[in-house]
């Protein structure tokens, strides 16, 4: 019996007894809700972490790229889609469930690629795109009176990777490039930039997030049932197993204890690993074809 099937057994007890507990214990407390996004019918599926709360929002279209994120700072995921086609961020405020349409000043290019997260470090995703043709970052600051800055990063080819990696609360720019396996990090503390050659492009899926709780996001990557996490605070390569060979990543903090857990999603179910006991947990939300909305901060490596 190899290690990985060792491994998805473990889940799949430990699953079964955890998923009751949780279900059992619905209380105020939040992390990360499971979410799905259903692109036949252009619906999102969302349910407490602690399996209490229910809901279902018609939102996007199938061929919408989903950028979920707290546009408007009450804590809670918004549902959000960014349409390639024109340009334009549809958002449903969670705080109360008004409508936004908004587009970045200038003219859409090809290959612009929604990258939204926290430049500013006021607790609100700002929207932004990352512009392949020339490596600009367009970002729509939500504190600046709605100002927009450019700072420039990238070539065509690589794939944006933000995230707060130096720890100031505000989200750096960075991208990685496929073909030196390279990750790309302009600091937002002081703009230096650092290198790190991690990965395998064509195989692994992009993962930075904090799985430390350092309060630094961990370069990452997940590929068939294993993760690897390269440790902001040692440098040390951390590998862990959990998952299947056809499962999804789905990385978040669903214990709230303000570091990510290893999550996956597969067939209808999700199987986390809880950083704050630890112990393994499962939940059943979704069909087959749905997509984990958690699965949208992560990147193909090609």
């Amino acid at each position: 019996m190899t290690n990985k099937i060792k491994a998805a057994l473990t889940v799949a007890l430990f699953a079964t007894i955890f998923s009751a507990n949780a279900a059992a214990a619905c209380d105020e407390k939040k992390g990360n809700d499971f979410a799905l996004f259903n692109p036949e019918k252009g619906v999102w599926y969302t349910n407490s972490a602690d399996g209490c709360a229910f809901t279902a929002v018609k939102w996007g279209l199938a061929t919408d790229k989903l950028v979920p994120a707290d546009y408007d700072g009450d804590g809670e995921m918004d549902a959000a889609v960014y349409r390639p086609a024109t340009g334009a961020w549809m958002i449903r405020r969670s705080s109360d469930a008004k409508a936004e349409i908004i587009a970045l000043e200038g003219n859409k290019l090809p290959g612009d690629a929604p990258v939204p997260a926290d430049y500013d470090g006021d607790r609100i995703a700002d929207i932004a795109v990352w512009r392949a043709a020339t490596g600009e970052w367009v970002v729509r600051y939500s504190s600046k009176a709605k100002k927009s800055i450019t700072p420039v990063l990238g070539v065509a080819g690589d794939i944006p990777v933000q995230a707060d990696y130096d720890g100031d609360k505000k989200a750096d720019i960075a991208v990685f490039r496929p073909s030196e396996n390279r990750w790309i990090i302009q600091q937002s503390s002081d703009n230096t930039i650092r290198t790190h050659v991690f990965g395998t492009a064509g195989k692994d899926t992009l993962v930075p997030a904090d799985y430390t709780g350092d309060g630094k996001a961990d370069i990452a990557v997940y590929s068939a049932g294993k993760w690897q996490v390269l440790d902001s605070e040692t440098g040390e390569i951390e590998p862990f197993l959990f998952g299947f060979d056809d499962s999804v990543a789905a990385p978040g903090d669903f214990d709230c204890d303000g570091i990510t857990d290893f999550a996956v999603y597969r067939k209808g179910t999700w199987y986390v690993h809880e950083s704050g006991k630890p112990q393994f947990r499962s939940f059943d939300l979704g069909g087959e074809n749905d997509i984990p909305v958690n699965a949208a901060a992560t990147k193909k490596s090609i």
